[in-house]
């Protein structure tokens, strides 16, 4: 079935959430119409100030990537305005959750729709088919629910919901644009109330709280108990409230009640009649959204016994989940009523609401920040002892299905909500390292880093390049490894790793920290720094084409690698940067003439200038997006997912009648580099750059590296580098000496 990127949109409704999916749509690239309401007696553009506001708050609130993506957002409004709906790609209505006023919305979209044209309702708790109600046939075919999370540039899950009649080129459509054009991940949900992530979530939350209250937990003490333990976001549960706002929780969790039959567990934890909240309400303490709700600033918590806010209390708990719940403390039995609570709705709910348990996973790993999902957390701390919690209790059946196959993930598959195991879905596109290089040749490598040569379809005599170093650091055993890339017989390489978190964070600085100093080895450090030069100056100008799947962070030593490919797939968020000057150092593997090749190049003005300042002031790591020095190989995807898939795409292109760049003859410049932001350490560094670049006419490729060996070696030296160094390698904390 054909698919294709869309080019435009348009959002109904200019909220939070519809705005915040206007400027996620600008950040892939799509031009966007944003309706709202119009203005009552304001003429001219003023009638569309609503839609305007949402682009105003989305800049200010980096709802945008870049802030002249917010000229791709078009600001109208829903009486003047509706005759663009008849050129737009796809429309996504994002009003107040009011069914009526959803159905009037869709009455007006589908009476200026282009026949076949998507149309997605971002509700989050009404069902699909009463959000339909008399709609037509056209519309329920092109119809389905795209249940964004807020804010949309950074939450990665979207519910989908399709009807019985949509049709299944809408659906294609829909996976298309939200996983590949977007970044999204997608997960088929069941038309349900509160769909996956808000109906177990929800749960979580209410019974935390109601738990709590009759325990006399506080605030605070529930939210370390049942946090890090259990890979829970920081907020924990009562913190989480907060962030959601007070005032909405009448209205989204009554809202969900509502719709659940009476039988539902969640009527055991119907926190809407709790006083506590009534109390924070009539006094407006509602989160977030006021100055106060649960927590007062990052210190204070409501005493609800003296009816004001107090110093939080200090509590401390294991760290490991089992050991909490077994410690027979307060805080341990706490998390153990949650916890047993929780997993027994997620057990009896997953049959109404999923086909396997991954899914619940995912919905709560994405849409809440878990570390693991409960089925995922269950199997970790242990599939025995959580069933060991319901003594005397029936214990659930998926429960007890998992205990008899050996875990909700077993075997390479995963528990089915029936009580089988089955295979896991498949997303589309979404390459996996490990089962990439399964039984792939190891055509050279070592304890730190292997070279695999795949060896049947597409890829075929293509290598793949995999650290295996904490966060892939390029120590010494990498950088050697890399020298001999002219020896390897490869069609091309991919530098790809499973680990979403980096690409390469950078240098070994446990080595760089205890080689530094007067009473270190320079002479060591010299041929340190002068083995990482030459070993990506070797994947530089390998006889084959060379390309980074680059995701998570690219920093220092690891940003100078993906300098020295070809061309990288890389996802827009990648934190990128040369945080060096924070350890004392300026990126000396070359870096500064990868990238002063890239500007000359690019025809940047004063390039030595640019070059030296971003070198020296980019040590706060920045989105990929923000970086104007890629070249028109390199492509900035929105789905860190897919970035494996599209490294392999581009390097088999590349391939092609490949011919290795030539060594770099760069000019260098008179002009006076100085950095007078800082310390005098500051300084130091900044004048040890200074010289790789300073002189008349032009520098080859090795002079440029040994200024570099050397002006390296010369600021290690000094004891404040060393102290830099040592600072970061032990506290990952910078020192500001």
């Amino acid at each position: 079935m054909t698919v294709q990127d869309i080019k435009t949109a348009a959002v109904l409704g200019a909220g939070s959430m519809g705005a915040g999916i206007a400027a996620h749509m600008a950040n892939a690239g799509i031009k966007v119409h944003l309706l709202d309401l119009p203005v009552d007696d304001a003429t001219g553009d003023e009638r569309n100030a609503r839609a305007q506001n949402g682009i105003d708050t989305q800049v200010k609130r980096y709802g945008f990537q870049r802030p002249e993506y917010a000229k791709l957002v078009t600001p109208g409004n829903t009486e003047d305005h509706l005759d663009r709906l008849g050129e737009v790609d796809w429309i996504v209505e994002a009003v107040f959750e009011d069914i009526n006023v959803k159905r009037d919305t869709f009455a007006k979209v589908d009476a200026h729709r282009k026949p076949g044209t998507p149309v997605s309702s971002n509700t989050s708790t009404i069902p699909l088919e009463v959000l339909l109600g008399e709609a037509s046939e056209e519309f329920k075919r092109d119809f389905s629910i795209t249940h964004f999370f807020n804010p949309p540039r950074v939450m990665r899950l979207v519910e989908y919901v399709e009807g019985p009649e949509t049709s299944a080129e809408i659906n294609a459509q829909m996976h298309h644009v939200l996983e590949r054009q977007m970044g999204k991940v997608v997960v088929d949900c069941r038309d349900t109330p509160g769909f996956i992530a808000n109906r177990i979530g929800n749960f979580w939350m209410a019974a935390g709280a109601k738990i709590a209250f009759d325990q006399g937990i506080v605030p605070e003490q529930a939210d370390v108990a049942f946090g890090r333990p259990f890979g829970v976001p920081r907020t924990g549960i009562f913190g989480l409230f907060d962030y959601v706002g007070l005032q909405l929780m009448p209205a989204i969790w009554g809202s969900l009640l509502k719709a659940l039959p009476e039988s539902d567990l969640l009527h055991q934890y119907n926190i809407t009649e709790r006083s506590e909240f009534k109390t924070l309400l009539d006094k407006g303490f509602t989160g977030r959204t006021a100055e106060s709700g649960f927590y007062r600033g990052r210190d204070e918590v409501f005493d609800f016994e003296a009816g004001d806010y107090r110093a939080k209390g200090k509590y401390e708990v294991p760290k490991d989940a089992k050991e909490l719940m077994e410690s027979g403390t307060d805080e341990g039995n706490y998390a153990r009523e949650v916890f047993k609570a929780f997993i027994r709705y997620c057990c009896e709910t997953a049959p109404e609401i999923a086909d396997t348990v991954d899914q619940i996973d995912l919905a709560m790993q994405l849409g809440y920040g878990w570390k693991k999902g409960p089925f995922e957390l269950a199997d970790s701390i242990g599939i025995d002892y959580v069933a060991s919690l319901y003594d005397g209790e029936e214990v659930p059946d998926l429960l007890t299905a998992a205990q008899q196959a050996g875990g909700f993930y077993a075997d390479g598959k995963v528990m089915g909500t029936t009580g089988q195991l089955t295979d896991a879905p498949q997303r589309e596109g979404v390459i996996k390292v490990a089962d990439l290089v399964a039984g792939a040749e190891v055509i050279d490598g070592n304890d730190d880093a292997k070279v695999y040569k795949l060896g049947e379809g597409d890829y075929a005599g293509f290598g793949v390049f995999v650290y295996n170093t904490p966060m892939n650091s390029n120590s010494g055993l990498v950088t050697e490894l890399w020298s001999r890339a002219h020896e390897w017989d490869l069609k091309g390489l991919v530098i790809a790793n499973d680990e979403e978190r980096a690409f390469s964070a950078g240098a070994d600085l446990g080595t760089l920290a205890k080689l530094s100093g007067p009473e270190g080895d320079n002479e060591e450090l010299g041929r340190i720094i002068a083995q990482g030069i030459e070993g990506f100056h070797a994947a530089r100008t390998a006889p084959y084409p060379v390309v980074g799947a680059v995701r998570g962070v690219a920093l220092g030593g690891g940003m100078e690698l993906l300098l020295h490919t070809d061309a990288s797939v890389i996802h827009a968020e990648t934190r990128v940067g040369f945080p060096e000057r924070n350890v004392g150092l300026f990126p000396a593997w070359s870096g500064p003439v990868r990238l002063l090749e890239r500007l000359v190049e690019l025809g940047v003005p004063n390039p030595h200038k640019v070059a030296y300042d971003a070198l020296l002031t980019t040590v706060k790591p920045v989105p990929a997006a923000n970086i104007d020095f890629w070249r028109k190989d390199d492509q900035v995807i929105q789905s860190p997912d897919h970035v494996v898939e599209g490294a392999l795409e581009l390097v088999a292109k590349l391939a092609d009648g490949y011919t290795a760049p030539a060594d770099a003859e760069l000019p260098l410049t008179d002009e006076t580099l100085e950095y007078t932001d800082g310390s005098e350490t500051d300084a130091a560094i900044g004048a040890a750059l200074a010289k790789v670049f300073a002189g008349e006419g032009t520098a080859s490729e090795a002079e440029l590296g040994e200024r570099q060996v050397e002006a390296a070696k010369e600021v290690l030296a000094r004891q404040e580098n060393h102290d830099r160094a040592v600072a970061m390698a032990t506290t990952r904390k910078p020192l500001n000496n």
